[in-house]
């Protein structure tokens, strides 16, 4: 039987050449990805989704600590939040990697069709079940639940689509315009739903989030085919355990993940807990709407950072020191008793996530050939869906027995040594740079 190395051979035969290029990647502009027509259409769809999604997030947040008010047990809203969390950690620690393979052996664009088509239903369900007031706890468990075995198969089938609509030279601007998707709508999602909220309630958030689907959806049947790779036709565990393997191998990938697993456990959950430090600093809706548009807003400059940076070299040190620089920023949150500063330093700390995760991404994306590709960002996602959910339960249980801000501060302390590890030891980390690899086309000509 052919080896791992022996069967990724053809991939990697170039790496020199490849080396080479990513030493000396050029200038691109950071909206260079949107001269791509599929990408467009692909981006436009996820902009209007996303803004749906961060309308019904808040929405749902503030719904979860209302009905721990309803229940007459105020004091456990970071909990009811964690319990919500473990219901999506659950599923997506047990799906994130079927998920990749699937994406590896699928026309991924018709998975997302699938996969988008779904969410779009149970959003349906959740509006109406919030409209007739028959919504409890026990229903948004469920729920969330099966968002995220969804989403545990979207989420790798987008990542990994993504290289194929755009060149390698565009690459980064690919992953910080999809960044900026995602966070431009955690800032302007939570203010709509604010104003949104006192004509329409949360029911009619999500509803609006039901409907916004239809953008990524149409957008989906615009696009070309995505070809499948006919070589993925290995046993599906087999499959993953080469997807595993691939990362193990490879150092800089291996302390990627160890330091994606730690944000996710320790500091990533502070935004689904916004609605907790919203009741510790004794505000309202609107305010817990400022607090997420302050994080969308850092967010959004931290992605378009992330979308200008395709000449930087050094991609494993700015990711370490983002990722030590969010640890300390929590910390700072953390310490703040004011509306003000908690918006001045949710922000910042959001700026920082985004620049660790869009350079995470692109060492993962680019150092990984196309054939795994699918495999290796299911790790990812089952950080996303898996371990970042369980870090929402384990600092909601932290903070409702010591107080939501010194959760935070302990999961900064934690992630901020971790950081600092990496920084002074580990050395193929701290160097790395990103490597092209081969991948298969589906792009179509810019236009």
């Amino acid at each position: 039987m052919a080896t791992q190395k022996e069967r990724l051979a053809p991939a990697l035969e170039t790496e020199g050449l490849d080396e080479a290029a990513a030493a000396e990647p050029g200038r691109t502009s950071a909206l260079a990805a949107l001269e791509y027509r599929d990408f467009r259409l692909f981006w436009i769809g996820l902009v209007v989704s996303n803004i749906g999604t961060w309308m019904q997030q808040f929405g749902l947040g503030w719904l979860v600590v209302q009905l721990a008010i309803k229940d007459g047990v105020p004091h456990l809203a970071p909990f009811y939040l964690g319990l919500v969390g473990l219901s999506r950690a659950v599923p997506g620690l047990a799906f994130g990697l079927f998920g990749g393979a699937v994406a590896d052996r699928a026309d991924r664009r018709r998975l997302l069709l699938v996969t988008q088509t779904s969410a779009a239903i149970v959003a349906a369900i959740l509006a109406a079940l919030t409209i007739s007031e028959h919504i409890n706890i026990v229903e948004i468990v469920l729920l969330s639940a099966m968002n995220s075995i969804i989403f545990s198969f979207d989420a790798p089938s987008r990542q990994a689509m993504v290289p194929r609509l755009v060149s390698d030279r565009e690459l980064m601007s690919a992953i910080g315009l999809n960044s900026a998707a995602f966070n431009g709508a955690t800032l302007v999602g939570p203010l709509l739903g604010g104003v949104l909220i006192i004509p329409f309630g949360v029911g009619g958030l999500m509803l609006l989030n039901a409907v916004s689907y239809l953008a990524i959806v149409v957008a989906l049947f615009l696009m070309r085919p995505q070809p499948v790779d006919a070589s993925v036709r290995r046993p599906l565990l087999e499959s993953i355990r080469e997807g595993l393997s691939f990362i193990r191998g490879d150092p800089v990938l291996r302390w990627v993940v160890v330091l994606s697993v730690a944000t996710a456990l320790f500091t990533r959950p502070y935004i689904q807990l916004l609605p907790a430090e919203a009741q510790f600093l004794g505000v309202g809706a609107l305010e817990l709407s400022l607090l997420l548009a302050a994080s969308g807003g850092g967010a959004l400059v931290g992605a378009l950072i992330t979308a200008s940076l395709g000449a930087w070299r050094r991609r494993g040190a700015l990711l370490v020191g983002a990722a030590l620089a969010h640890g300390v920023l929590l910390m700072f949150f953390g310490a703040q008793h004011s509306v003000v500063g908690a918006m001045v330093f949710v922000g910042l700390t959001s700026l920082a996530v985004m620049v660790y995760l869009g350079m995470a991404n692109t060492l993962m994306q680019t150092r990984t050939p196309d054939a795994i590709r699918g495999r290796v960002m299911s790790v990812n996602t089952m950080v996303f869906m898996g371990f970042m959910p369980l870090g929402q339960m384990l600092l909601g249980s932290v903070g409702t027995f010591a107080g939501i801000n010194n959760a935070f501060l302990a999961g900064g302390v934690v992630v901020t040594l971790l950081a600092g590890y990496a920084a002074l030891r580990v050395t193929a980390l701290r160097e790395a740079m990103a490597a092209t690899r081969p991948h298969a086309v589906a792009r179509g000509a810019s236009s």
